[in-house]
């Protein structure tokens, strides 16, 4: 996969998101067919991440909520 380049985005830019997942994609995919990992299925690695970024915005959102 080749890597795009992509232009300075504004803080607080609609397509922030959009760029942010163009930038860790590649990585993220590189983790789900990483065959250090081959006991499991891409399935239960792509679920696992997406286990663990949603504990991460649990923990964010708990934290604002603290400080609020």
């Amino acid at each position: 996969m080749r890597t795009m380049e992509l232009p300075s985005i504004q803080v607080n830019h609609a397509d922030r998101l959009f760029a942010c997942r163009q930038k860790i994609e590649e990585a993220v995919h590189e983790i789900i067919f990483s065959e250090g990992l081959m006991e499991f299925s891409a399935a239960e690695i792509a679920m696992a991440v997406a286990d663990i970024a949603d504990d991460y915005i649990l923990t964010i959102a708990k934290q604002k909520s603290a400080t609020h």
